[in-house]
């Protein structure tokens, strides 16, 4: 039986999410065909370029996100207390970005006069609005549509492009938000379409090692993709939903792992990033997840004590990947 939305995100529990989809039967329709017909788009880049776009709109951070043949990941932060700082006019103004608005709306923004009922319409439009700018599922719905108005009409076809509606997961702690960061960026490697995290196209790591590279200061916070959440690697210092981990350890990591995984090692015994004993990780499990997290994690992923209390805020009684979290987080 499905779950319902609210009870998989629910914010109060984490701000941090673990979102896919699937392409209808798994198929590669999402391949880039732009070569072969100029009037076609690339459906991996435009999907890259909409999250990272969307970013401008929503009150949402992106943590990763990696998009394959046939299916793509994203790892979403909400912020709503961003969202609940916006003035009418910047809330109007953003959602103006991915829709008309009502004529009202946008008389608003232009500076019209308004009458006084005319105004409290715009406000309760503006309200509403709000609440859909740090909304997971509208956020979702803004890459899913439109790519499959454009993908059916290039296509001249109709019907389902997407599989089923978009899964969730959430990620209840640091540990958990590493792992699934690196299971993401990681897919093309994984999925045997690069050998680097340099060639790994339409993914953040890639994003990430352009901009360090280009940067003399690897760890400087302004020094990262402005679209993506920042590693900052101190807690106390970390500011709305930027992530406590160096930039540089992550990039390390990731490299490492693919290596891990592009030689078919099984077991670890030396060289390994310090970053996994920092957050007490277990090398050893932490690449075996690295190729088997989806068959791992369901509902939740977190260290025993974070599934625990999410248990206990859920009111249910058992998840799927408790065993896991035990050997891999400790």
């Amino acid at each position: 039986m499905a779950i319902k939305r609210s009870a998989q995100i629910d914010l109060t529990l984490t701000t941090k999410f673990h979102c896919c989809t699937r392409a209808v039967r798994k198929a590669f329709i999402l391949d880039d065909h732009s070569k072969d017909d100029p009037d076609k788009i690339d459906r991996r880049q435009w999907i890259e370029d909409r999250i990272l776009f969307l970013t401008t709109v929503f009150a949402i951070d992106v943590c990763a996100y990696a998009v394959m043949s046939n299916h793509y990941h994203v790892i979403l932060d909400v912020y709503k207390s961003n969202s609940d700082e916006w003035t009418p006019l910047e809330v109007i103004t953003r959602w103006h970005k991915i829709y008309k608005g009502t004529e009202l709306s946008r008389s608003y923004v232009k500076g019209k006069n308004l009458s006084e009922i005319e105004s409290d319409l715009v406000l309760e439009f503006a309200e509403n609005c709000r609440k859909k700018l740090h909304d997971i599922s509208w956020f979702m719905r803004n890459i899913n549509e439109p790519l499959a108005r454009i993908a059916n009409k290039e296509d001249d076809c109709k019907g389902r492009f997407w599989e089923s509606r978009f899964k969730s997961q959430a990620l209840l702690d640091e540990q958990a938000l590493l792992t699934c960061m690196a299971y993401v960026d990681l897919n093309p490697i994984r999925a045997n379409m690069s050998k680097t995290i340099q060639k790994s196209e339409c993914t953040s790591i890639k994003k990430r090692y352009e901009k360090a590279k280009q940067a003399n200061n690897i760890n400087h916070v302004n020094q990262q993709p402005k679209e993506l959440s920042k590693l900052t690697g101190n807690y106390s210092t970390t500011k709305k939903n930027d992530i406590s981990i160096k930039v540089s350890a992550y990039i390390e990591l990731v490299e490492w792992t693919g290596k891990q995984l592009r030689d078919n090692k099984a077991s670890i015994n030396k060289n390994t990033p310090s970053l996994l004993t920092e957050l007490n990780i277990d090398p050893d499990e932490f690449l075996y997840s690295a190729q088997n997290y989806g068959k791992q994690f369901h509902r939740m992923v977190g260290s025993i004590k974070s599934i625990y209390n999410a248990m206990k805020h859920c009111d249910i009684n058992k998840t799927a990947g408790m065993k896991k979290a035990k050997s891999l987080f400790g």
